[in-house]
């Protein structure tokens, strides 16, 4: 406990004041909500906490606004929720939980918008709270990742016009996968190179090609990570899901491919990051 302390108190006081409580045009505002933890140390929690807040409050692109039940280090510069409206009122919300499971502890963050739509998800597993102290800044910086992904990416100019009959048969070309065969009725199916398959389904909104994982998750999707790394994502991984935009004469597929991933070291300090989003390109085999 004592080690906790020390290691908490030492990050705290190397943050930067904090931010400005005003949003701008090109800020969003963000409003923290107070940590939920269960069966842990409260003192160790409450520590916890504070650094939160302090990641957050260095966070110079963006507006935060605390909880009510703000640490004295901010009184003089917090503004309670209740005098927030209007147009400063919050954009986004930040959601965070940490509770023991088996011999570790699980700490999660979730950033959703107004409208309770999940925008970013952070899920680790740390031996101790002080490995969770040692790691905020990272899954602070990744549940943020989502910005700079989001609008960057406008429609292109080339992009074909997607006709469900035109996208019958056989693809290749993505991580992992052999090829994919899409079919009449938005089904399609994904045949892995660990020699199982994935059931899809399809659907085509504002000329993009939507494909989304239906099959229960399996330990082969996950190959060649290590086999206790692929039974946590069986239990954790969201569906797999490909948008698409069509090209070259209907031969290519390009687009993005969202997903849950996972960084570990030693089996121990495991990071589960959902919503991960990367580039994807399928092509179109000969018939």
């Amino acid at each position: 406990m004592f080690i906790m302390g020390k290691v908490l108190v030492y990050v705290l006081f190397t943050f930067s004041a904090f931010v400005c409580l005003q949003a701008q045009e090109d800020r969003g505002v963000f409003k923290i909500q107070p940590l939920q933890a269960e069966g842990t140390n409260p003192e160790e929690t409450r520590l916890l906490e504070i650094l939160i807040y302090s990641y957050f409050s260095d966070k110079t692109d963006v507006a935060i606004l605390l909880p009510d039940n703000v640490p004295d280090i901010w009184s003089e510069s917090h503004v309670p929720s209740d005098d927030i409206s209007g147009e400063n009122a919050p954009d986004y919300f930040i959601e965070t939980s940490l509770y023991p499971e088996n011999d570790n502890f699980v700490f999660e963050l979730v950033v959703s918008d107004s409208s309770s739509r999940e925008l970013s998800r952070q899920t680790g597993r740390y031996k101790t709270m002080k490995d969770i102290a040692l790691n905020i800044h990272n899954i602070v910086d990744a549940a943020f990742e989502w910005r700079s992904d989001s609008g960057e990416t406008p429609l292109p100019p080339d992009a074909e016009t997607i006709v469900p009959e035109k996208l019958f048969g056989l693809w290749s070309g993505d991580t992992g996968i052999k090829l994919i065969r899409i079919l009449p009725g938005g089904k399609a199916f994904a045949f892995f190179a660990s020699g199982v398959n994935m059931m899809l389904s399809y659907k085509i909104e504002n000329n993009t090609l939507i494909i989304t994982q239906i099959s229960p998750n399996n330990e082969n999707f996950y190959y060649p990570l290590p086999l206790p790394i692929a039974k946590i994502l069986v239990k954790e991984a969201e569906p797999i899901q490909w948008e698409f935009m069509l090209y070259e004469n209907e031969n290519l597929l390009r687009g993005s491919r969202t997903e849950t991933t996972v960084e570990f070291e030693d089996y121990e300090k495991i990071v589960i990051r959902h919503n991960s989003i990367s580039k994807s390109e399928w092509n179109r085999l000969p018939r």
